[in-house]
């Protein structure tokens, strides 16, 4: 039987790991300072940023405003990371 790769280790899913951690350093902001933030434990941020840990969009929307007072500025980040993977396809 023909088994679907885990799309947590997909080339998308790194970019969107890619970019949380970029963001969250840049913030100046630690996995427990981010957990915090969120109401989550240090390991549920570990296990994202290591791909471990699938990540929904109301999780994403959470973290982004918790490491930016410009959410949007991470989301068009990922759009774009997202696009150059197609284009380069």
């Amino acid at each position: 039987m023909f088994r679907r790769p885990n799309p947590v280790f997909s080339d998308e899913y790194a970019a969107i790991r890619n970019a949380i951690v970029q963001a969250r350093r840049g913030a100046g902001v630690s996995q427990r300072q981010l957990a915090a933030r969120l109401g989550k434990s240090q390991s549920h941020v570990v296990m994202i940023e290591r791909g471990q840990r699938r990540i929904d969009a109301l999780e994403l929307m959470k973290m982004a405003a918790a490491l930016s007072p410009e959410p949007l500025r991470l989301l068009n980040q990922i759009w774009a990371a997202v696009k150059d993977l197609e284009r380069a396809g």
